[in-house]
């Protein structure tokens, strides 16, 4: 670059309707718990749409700024330019100053543009932005409690699930490695949510957000259902969506527990203090099952229902544990579990869920002799399991062949 040279960034952080920007009480909550020498510019930017970052180095004078202002999440990110942003914008009917909601806890506006802006951020192809966006509506819907999700001090992390044409169009991995790394798509749409979380709703880590530990999967938590390879309706006809539509599902992560093996091997990490929280509020878990798993059920008569039937029964508490547990002894000394868990306790151990039909279950990963699973402990309340449609604007199939030639058009030069 040149003296001369210049990017025009439209600004990622979240404004409220009163116009208020969200970062100037990020600084203020920043400096409250000793976390200004971390974010030294925290709210120090142009209060405007657009920013312009001029001079020599100003890609790397970009990086600087943005985490010096809490607005990464501690990786390089895309610059989000004008040009950039509007490349994503074509791929949705949404207007750019079209609101989709208020993101909690700090109440920033989701406008079509900035979350565009963050998806940029993030690595998202341009084509990418109605997945992101159809995730940010499951993120807004007050079944997600997003303020909970973004204030507690336990782990949880938003858990994205891809259904439809759409995955397949885009390239979303529900197979081998589909939790990463390596697949352009389902790190960045994960990451796209993370900082809409991040700047529109101001859900910095220590300042608003006190999970005492994170995990991974704050970074990036998305994937396809391996419909393919599944024997079962998959999680968006659950929904009552149509198989040819496509749809973003929600539903909330403490973790990411593997489990080799089968059902009972899963139900037993189940039936453990992993299921604690979920089963103080009543979650719903989601269990990432193998193909040769979901397979091998099938083979013996097992639908999905006759699945969740066999985890909930056999994914059991022991009662002795429950009893002694830090959850009984320290955080509900002075109240009681939720009925449900009284009324089972009372007659044995406790299951993972509320009823069978809270367990959400997903087909995913390789099709490999030694079957890798996953359990995802839930957390939070309302339970939570969110499917919206992805809309696609009118010219998405040409708009995906003109992505497609421009990309090829790019290697060949």
């Amino acid at each position: 670059m040149t003296d001369s040279d210049s990017l025009w960034l439209v600004v990622p952080a979240g404004q409220q309707a009163s116009g208020a920007w969200v970062d100037d009480t990020l600084k203020q909550r920043a400096a409250e718990q000793g976390m200004s020498g971390r974010v030294p510019l925290a709210a120090d930017f142009p209060r405007q749409r657009v920013e312009v970052v001029r001079g020599p180095n100003a890609a790397e004078r970009v990086q600087e700024l943005f985490l010096r202002r809490g607005w990464t999440d501690g990786l390089p990110v895309v610059a989000p330019t004008i040009a950039r942003v509007k490349a994503a914008l074509r791929f949705t009917s949404r207007g750019p100053a079209e609101v989709l909601g208020e993101v909690e806890p700090l109440k920033g506006l989701a406008t079509t543009e900035r979350a565009a802006a963050n998806a940029v951020m993030a690595g998202c192809r341009p084509e990418y932005l109605p997945v992101v966006l159809a995730a940010v509506e499951c993120l807004l819907d007050p079944a997600f409690n997003l303020r909970g999700v973004q204030t507690t001090d336990e782990n949880v992390t938003p858990l994205l699930v891809v259904n439809g044409p759409v995955a397949r169009l885009l390239a979303i991995n529900g197979g081998f490695g589909a939790l990463g790394p390596g697949w352009q798509a389902n790190a960045t749409i994960g990451r796209a949510i993370r900082l809409v979380m991040n700047n529109i709703g101001g859900g910095w880590p220590g300042a608003v957000s006190f999970a005492g530990l994170g995990q991974p999967g704050r970074y990036t938590l998305c994937l396809a259902e391996n419909e393919a390879q599944s024997p079962w309706a998959p999680l968006h006809v659950e929904a009552g969506m149509a198989a040819d539509q496509s749809a973003v599902t929600l539903t909330r992560a403490e973790s990411v527990i593997n489990v080799t093996g089968g059902l009972r091997e899963i139900a037993s990490v189940m039936g453990s203090a992993a299921s604690g929280f979920g089963i103080l509020w009543s979650g719903r878990p989601t269990v990432l099952i193998a193909p040769a798993v979901a397979a091998d059920c099938a083979r013996r008569g097992l639908g999905k229902d006759e699945v969740r039937r066999f985890l909930w029964e056999q994914g059991r508490w022991r009662r002795a544990d429950w009893e002694k547990s830090w959850l009984t002894e320290r955080i509900l000394a002075n109240r009681r579990w939720p009925d449900w868990v009284e009324a089972e306790a009372s007659r044995g151990d406790i299951p993972a869920t509320r009823t069978p039909d809270d367990i959400v279950l997903v087909v995913a990963g390789g099709d490999i002799p030694i079957p890798q699973n996953a359990y995802c402990p839930s957390w939070g309340f309302p339970p939570a399991r969110i499917t919206r449609e992805i809309r696609l604007p009118a010219d998405w199939t040409q708009l995906l062949a003109d992505a497609s030639e421009d990309a090829e058009a790019l290697v060949a030069r």
